[in-house]
């Protein structure tokens, strides 16, 4: 495991990368290609991504964490250090999608951007911190860090699939930008607090060298 100065300059370093990177999106790019996905919003593909958006809501995933936690007492009951382990590994899930979600939604308020459905419909895409509602508010994505957080969860708890869970990831915050939900820089955003929230979580539940991976542990 990274130690923790160390993981705590490269955290530092990337939220500095990931902050010139979104500026940089907010200043130039996030317009042109808002309104670029717009014009194929009629198209079979757009329609596409905007089937899949919607499993990017956190109450899929939560469910899925407490469906977890479900199993491991119905499975393990009578082991209590493999029924801990398991618990602690949906718990971290849990508290990686809770904690990163309240963090998310008070900097939407507070930052207070315009979603770009409302550049569609009256041509703006300012700021109004704290004066606007939270439906109204699109920096960072929600749906993004609750997708990201989620599928990194389950990265870390089931290696063996990453693939998939990374592909999962990329596939629906990219319908964020495609649908017009949300600029690049909202996702962009959003995928690194998200990042963030898993790798110090992980740490944190793994403290005292339980890890919260589950698919090479014998369970059984």
């Amino acid at each position: 495991m990274i130690n923790a100065p160390t993981l705590r300059r490269r955290l530092i370093w990337t939220g500095l990368a990931t902050a010139v990177v979104t500026a940089a999106l907010m200043i130039w790019a996030d317009v042109p290609v808002a309104l670029f996905f717009h014009d194929y919003q009629d198209t079979a593909w757009a329609k596409f991504f905007g089937f899949i958006t919607d499993f990017a809501n956190g109450a899929i995933w939560y469910t899925v964490a407490v469906l977890g936690i479900a199993t491991a007492y119905i499975r393990h009951k009578s082991n209590a250090e493999v029924l801990g382990t398991t618990i602690r590994a949906w718990m971290f899930m849990i508290v990686t999608m809770a904690s990163s979600g309240i963090f998310i939604n008070a900097l939407k308020l507070a930052v207070g951007r315009e979603r770009p459905r409302l550049l569609f419909r009256d041509g703006t895409s300012g700021f109004h911190p704290f004066d606007l509602n939270l439906t109204d508010c699109g920096f960072p994505s929600g749906h993004t860090q609750s997708i990201w957080t989620a599928m990194l969860s389950l990265a870390f708890i089931y290696p063996p699939l990453r693939p998939l869970f990374f592909l999962i990831a990329v596939m629906i915050s990219a319908s964020r930008i495609i649908i017009g939900a949300h600029y690049a820089g909202d996702v962009t955003a959003a995928i690194y607090i998200a990042v963030a929230a898993a790798v110090v979580w992980r740490r944190w539940f793994e403290r005292n060298g339980i890890s919260v991976t589950l698919a090479r542990r014998a369970v059984d």
